[in-house]
């Protein structure tokens, strides 16, 4: 069974439907943090990235347990490397701690709802294409 609400890259747009679809468990068109250097001590936080959700025509997320999505990091060792924020007027806002995850308390439809993720790395990494770490949206979905 296919997902309804899905994770969008590129170009996306507040209240429009474009974007590109991020892969599902192929890896063939991750989210890609961009080259973060590895510091000489401490970390290294790369830009944000500006993304979307949003569920198939026709549906939205539904209220459950005092939210209507949650957003969150899975991977047992990078998950603390990754950080979320809400969107406010087209930049990041407030973001969530390191490896935490994001709810969002407003109804999501079938446009764009934006937030944003950004990566860091610490002065104990080797350089490298990371590719362990998996980005979820979490949500009960109906018909609008």
């Amino acid at each position: 069974m296919s997902s309804k609400i899905k994770i969008y890259k590129g170009t996306v747009t507040a209240g429009q439907t474009n974007g590109t679809l991020v892969s599902s468990g192929t890896g063939l068109d991750p989210i890609e943090s961009g080259a973060i250097k590895v510091p000489e001590s401490g970390y290294t936080e790369g830009s944000w990235i500006k993304l979307a959700i949003r569920c198939d025509n026709g549906y939205e997320t539904v209220e459950d347990t005092s939210r209507h999505a949650r957003i969150s990091i899975e991977d047992s060792t990078g998950v603390t490397l990754w950080q979320l924020a809400p969107d406010n007027a087209g930049s990041a806002g407030t973001p969530e701690a390191w490896g935490d995850p994001l709810d969002f308390v407003s109804k999501v439809d079938d446009t764009n709802t934006i937030f944003w993720a950004r990566a860091r790395v610490a002065y104990t990494e080797e350089p490298a294409n990371d590719t362990s770490v998996n980005i979820q949206v979490a949500a009960t979905i109906g018909a609008q």
